[in-house]
């Protein structure tokens, strides 16, 4: 394995998906959340699609879709396509860029617990520890220690965001024989569509031409081009390694939204980026000494 070429492709990948919060939440000022869901995974379509016409997931082994295959895709499609980011871009319109940033971390613990609730996985002490300290991050970033109810809406929306995507990567993980490239083109067009279909639907009319292209433009790096690092990064040096890098996305977030949105930074904003990074830092272990037993 080339780990000092993957490196660079993993934290590449995590950053850039990192992006997609506080950039998202610049758009949907003035956009609808609905819309904007539909638009991001239109823009994953299109530079995943580029990325098959390179040929990204050569060298990859995959089959081809099979009839048994069809509940796991339309699930992935509903629930990881349609219902998680429309959930995430209300909970990121409600909340601070740092707060949704820190929260998307929560996919992770998400994952290994309905893995472990649904599917009878192996959970280890490490990954408990992990959902203990992003649990105490969403205290302290809901505002429920202080009572602040208003608060509370967005962080919960995203928390809920990161539950849909723990189903949609347990459900992923059904379709591991297949290209993902080719998963993510399916779930991104079908999604897509019927997010701006159902924002064209309830509010008469879509968004302006601007807040489109900057949505696809989000969609596009994000959660494409994040993608295609991601896919280029496991072929030089594995999963663990590569989740591992990749886990720096939450943390840029934070940090950009920072910049952006100059955010005053208080101490329960400092203790929950701390708490974040000990969260990262005990998956991503767990998952480098899993790959060293394989």
């Amino acid at each position: 394995m080339n780990v000092r070429r993957g490196i660079p492709l993993a934290l590449g990948a995590g950053v850039l998906f990192g992006l997609s919060a506080p950039l998202s939440k610049l758009i949907v000022a003035g956009m609808d959340p609905i819309a904007l869901a539909g638009v991001l995974y239109l823009g994953a379509f299109v530079a995943v699609s580029v990325g098959r016409l390179l040929g990204v997931t050569r060298g990859l082994h995959s089959e081809p879709l099979r009839r048994l295959d069809v509940p796991y895709v339309l699930t992935m499609i509903a629930v990881g396509g349609v219902v998680a980011p429309i959930l995430l871009m209300f909970g990121v319109r409600a909340a601070s860029g740092f707060t949704a940033s820190l929260l998307l971390n929560f996919e992770g613990v998400t994952t290994a617990v309905i893995a472990w609730m649904f599917f009878r996985e192996r959970v280890s002490g490490a990954v408990w520890a992990a959902v203990v300290l992003m649990t105490t991050t969403g205290v302290l970033l809901t505002g429920v220690a202080a009572g602040g109810r208003s608060s509370m809406v967005g962080p919960l929306l995203i928390i809920g965001a990161a539950i849909g995507w723990g189903v949609d990567n347990n459900v992923s993980a059904r379709l591991s024989h297949c290209d993902p490239l080719i998963l993510v083109s399916i779930k991104g067009l079908a999604a897509g569509l019927f997010s701006l279909g159902l924002s064209w639907a309830t509010r008469g009319s879509l968004p302006a031409p601007g807040s489109l292209l900057a949505g696809l433009g989000v969609g596009c790096i994000s959660y494409g081009v994040s993608l295609v690092l991601f896919i280029l990064s496991l072929k030089v040096m594995g999963a663990a390694r590569t989740g591992a890098f990749f886990a720096v996305g939450p943390l840029a977030g934070a940090l950009l939204s920072l910049v952006i949105f100059r955010s005053p930074f208080t101490w329960s904003m400092a203790a929950a980026l701390v708490l974040t990074a000990a969260s990262i830092a005990l998956v991503a272990s767990e998952g480098l000494r899993t790959d060293g037993r394989q």
